[in-house]
């Protein structure tokens, strides 16, 4: 068996599967449907692989100062997270206000008017061209199909933009930012802990050191010196060749 005669058994199994025959009934009723989803699935499914390895090469980065790693890496993973979120988000929102959007921009397009125009004009075009003319309601059925294909094209590229450009483009790098600030203080606040513990055990060390002994006023520690100083001057040159018996 050639390596092609095995891919296509292989997904000549896969398309008998459960989830396969699932997918095919719900796309022979709503293929618009069916790939809007499967197209913003495949996209976050993208960006979370690719927000897992820009992170773990940013913490592992040595080009980056080790102060910054943990802020790179933390505005990696918001933007990794906001951009999934931000585009699921706005995907099911467009979904819910395409076809009333589709209605206010296409309303002259697909309302009666236009209907009773095509009915007619296709009518005397078929008489005129001495082709058989088709019946009204079929040609009225057939303008309602061609309006819900253009819905469908409409609310597929509209839906897809709108997560992809207006969710991933303009809203995510308006926020990434300041909540990747927030993310670093959560990763920093383990260490920052342990940091303000061991400050803490440093400067009660250096108060004991501090306090323990009291010290002489800087009046009194002057005069000691001096005292030594006197003391020294006092000394002549020659004791330290003096013999002792």
């Amino acid at each position: 068996m050639s390596g092609i005669d095995a891919i296509a058994k292989g997904m000549g199994w896969f398309t008998k599967t459960r989830p396969m025959k699932v997918l095919g009934e719900k796309w022979a009723k709503d293929p618009e449907g069916v790939l809007g989803a499967a197209t913003v699935t495949s996209i976050i499914l993208k960006d979370g692989i690719g927000c897992a390895m820009y992170v773990t090469q940013s913490l592992h980065n040595d080009r980056i100062p080790e102060e910054k790693r943990k802020f790179v890496a933390a505005l990696d993973l918001t933007n990794g997270l906001l951009m999934i979120l931000a585009q699921i988000g706005m995907f099911l929102a467009m979904r819910k206000y395409s076809g009333k959007i589709f209605d206010k921009m296409f309303s002259k397009t697909f309302n009666k008017i236009a209907q009773s125009q095509f009915v007619s004009r296709v009518r005397m075009w078929a008489a005129k061209a001495g082709e058989p003319v088709m019946k009204k309601l079929k040609l009225q059925k057939l303008f309602e199909e061609n309006k819900d294909d253009a819905l469908s094209v409409f609310k597929f590229v509209l839906d897809i933009s709108a997560a992809t450009i207006i969710g991933k483009r303009v809203i995510v790098p308006l926020i990434a930012t300041p909540w990747a600030k927030k993310v670093e203080k959560m990763m920093n606040k383990g260490k920052d802990d342990a940091h303000k513990e061991g400050k803490d055990v440093e400067n009660t060390y250096d108060k004991k050191k501090h306090f323990g002994k009291p010290e002489k006023p800087a009046v009194a520690r002057e005069l000691d010196l001096n005292t030594v100083q006197v003391a020294d001057d006092k000394k002549s040159p020659f004791d330290k060749f003096k013999l002792t018996a």
